[in-house]
């Protein structure tokens, strides 16, 4: 079985109908919180696979998942997702819809590291300041890494930028690599 290829025609349709509907905002939303619930709640994955829970429990825990009453669209989805066996995809279909959605309407997504959580009012200053850079569009994700020491970590699509101080430290110490191994020669 091809799961990227199945989840992708599923969050596709998925997409297609939440937008004719005027629901892909809604629909995007709880996507999201369908699949950190998937991260945060492991034991989601094993009350969907299993044959223990009827397909009305299933249909209940992916409402409850996904934070409750849920757009006629995603409802319809679920129900088909359902009816055709597709249960352990869900995760994957919410992650590829939240891709779609995001290349549909030209948002950018990234993760903010940094090594304490930083107040709200700076978090929006630092993305606001990160927006005018690229343009467009811009969805950060924070996430805290005590590794990091200090300084912030940004990945934003296929970039990178480290203004981490464990990031600092990491190419200081190959500089002196380096140097020792010029100087070995």
């Amino acid at each position: 079985m091809n799961t990227g290829l199945i989840s992708t025609r599923y969050a596709k349709a998925l997409l297609d109908h939440a937008i004719a509907s005027g629901e892909q905002q809604e629909v995007y939303r709880r996507m999201k919180t369908l699949a950190t619930m998937f991260i945060e709640q492991p034991a989601l994955r094993r009350a969907l696979s299993g044959a223990v829970n009827t397909r009305k429990k299933k249909i209940s825990l992916l409402r409850t998942a996904s934070g409750g009453d849920l757009p006629p669209s995603l409802e319809r989805m679920i129900g088909l997702i359902m009816e055709n066996e597709r249960e352990e995809l869900i995760h994957y279909i919410a992650l590829r819809y939240s891709e779609l959605y995001r290349d549909r309407f030209n948002i950018q997504y990234g993760r903010l590291i940094t090594a304490i959580p930083i107040d709200e009012k700076t978090e929006k200053r630092f993305i606001e300041h990160i927006r005018k850079i690229v343009g467009g569009r811009l969805e950060v994700e924070p996430v805290v890494d005590p590794g990091i020491i200090g300084g912030f970590i940004l990945y934003l699509d296929d970039y990178r930028w480290d203004a981490s101080v464990a990031g600092e430290l990491s190419r200081i110490r190959n500089r002196f690599r380096i140097l020792d191994a010029a100087n070995e020669t």
